[in-house]
């Protein structure tokens, strides 16, 4: 078997094993069903813990940039092992907080987990894309929708197996099912070779070629460049819909008097569009490139934004959330794309991590100031209207993008000699 039909064997198997790390990690998106059951076993006050989910927030980015590290020196295996163990513990060790000090929880909760959520995440999700540098849209796709979708069966899994015997047992359980299947698949999870080209790639007739066949920028490089500050910039303000909307999903509708169980099916409908939107638009962009795609996000979130303005009807209602899931969904399958265009496979996780920061300011900043003019005028215009200027603002950020002049890794292996 020749090395390019080999490697391209392994490829696969990447994609498979990664795919269920993240399929795994995905259970960061179930803080609900864990979290609150926790409190209610223990009799904490909702106050003392009500804040784990944001401060996970805080460290997951912190996870992100370490995984990005680990994977360009270390390669996936490391990475995804590392991140499987630290989140899988946090999980366990979450059960064994103590009644009488319940703020333990943002050390095994918030930190342990978002740090190792991170690290496994960025670790599996960029050694996958490492293997596909001919269709990165797809490989991301996949990888996000793998990752947000998850939380579709495992809430309810989680959920079931509290009912069935305590939040505890729940805890413990998870985390060693998801370290240990984690952990197996990281042991075969291998980084793609510096230069891997698929065999049988046809070179585009711009004879542009992939990126993998130029030289990758570390972050010491990278963040010099404008094609970071507008990454961190479109990340920073496009998610803005979403970072207003997120907490609120029933509470808008149950406020316009609609029934709690409409406002239930706007979380599943608003996941559903979640991952539609990943996997297909993900894959959309390997044929009409992510500045496009990020384009149909930004629509789709725009849409979203008029129908929550102007309606007060279920379906309307709705429609804006399958929009809202799409359109914001979509991006997290372009912004890896996003930086490997521009720097190369070898060390985009790391700079992904890096550029997250800029997503991690969002959070911080836009739905408390939203918050603030929802209470302040009792409605939701202001706050609105000030995602429509900074989602378009994220959304410019990324078309600004140039091209970054990388030198292809022949001339560089010319000039060492």
């Amino acid at each position: 078997m020749s090395t390019n039909t080999l490697q391209d064997t392994n490829r696969i198997a990447m994609l498979v094993r990664g795919l269920i790390i993240l399929l795994c990690a995905g259970i960061i998106n179930s803080t609900a069903v864990l979290v609150s059951p926790l409190a209610v076993y223990y009799g904490w006050e909702t106050t003392a813990i009500a804040n784990v989910g944001t401060t996970m927030l805080t460290f997951w980015p912190i996870g992100s940039i370490i995984g990005g590290k680990l994977l360009s020196k270390f390669g996936g295996k490391v990475a995804a092992i590392t991140g499987a163990v630290v989140f899988g513990l946090g999980l366990a060790f979450t059960a064994l907080v103590p009644q009488s000090n319940p703020s333990l929880i943002y050390v095994t909760y918030s930190m342990m987990i978002g740090l190792g959520n991170g690290i496994a995440y960025v670790g599996a999700m960029y050694c996958i894309t490492g293997w596909f540098p001919d269709k990165k849209g797809l490989a991301a796709g996949l990888c996000m929708a793998f990752n947000g979708g998850s939380s579709a069966f495992l809430a309810p899994l989680l959920a079931n197996l509290t009912a069935a015997t305590n939040i505890k047992v729940t805890l413990i359980t998870a985390g060693v099912v998801c370290a240990v299947v984690s952990i197996i698949c990281g042991l075969g999870l291998k980084s793609a070779p510096v230069g891997y080209i698929p065999s049988g790639y046809v070179p585009s007739k711009t004879g542009e070629g992939l990126s993998s066949e130029y030289e990758s920028w570390p972050i010491s490089r990278a963040w010099k460049t404008k094609q970071f500050w507008l990454q961190c910039g479109a990340m920073a303000f496009f998610p803005s819909f979403y970072l207003i909307m997120f907490s609120r999903f029933s509470i808008f509708m149950t406020d316009k008097g609609i029934d709690l169980a409409y406002a239930t099916l706007g979380v599943s409908i608003y996941n559903i569009g979640n991952v539609v939107g990943r996997l297909g638009l993900g894959t959309l962009i390997d044929k009409i490139g992510y500045k496009k795609v990020y384009i149909c996000c930004w629509v789709l979130c725009m849409l979203c934004g008029g129908l929550l303005l102007t309606s007060n009807g279920v379906v309307m209602i709705l429609i804006a959330y399958f929009c809202l899931g799409m359109g914001f969904g979509s991006t997290n399958s372009v912004y890896p794309v996003m930086s490997t265009n521009s720097f190369g496979p070898v060390y985009a996780g790391n700079v992904y991590g890096f550029a997250l920061l800029g997503y991690l300011v969002g959070t911080q900043v836009i739905p408390r100031v939203a918050a603030s003019s929802i209470s302040t005028t009792g409605s939701y215009t202001v706050a609105f209207v000030m995602a429509f200027v900074l989602c378009t603002v994220g959304c410019i950020c990324g078309q600004l993008i140039p091209k970054l002049d990388r030198k292809r890794l022949s001339e560089t292996a010319q000039t060492q000699k």
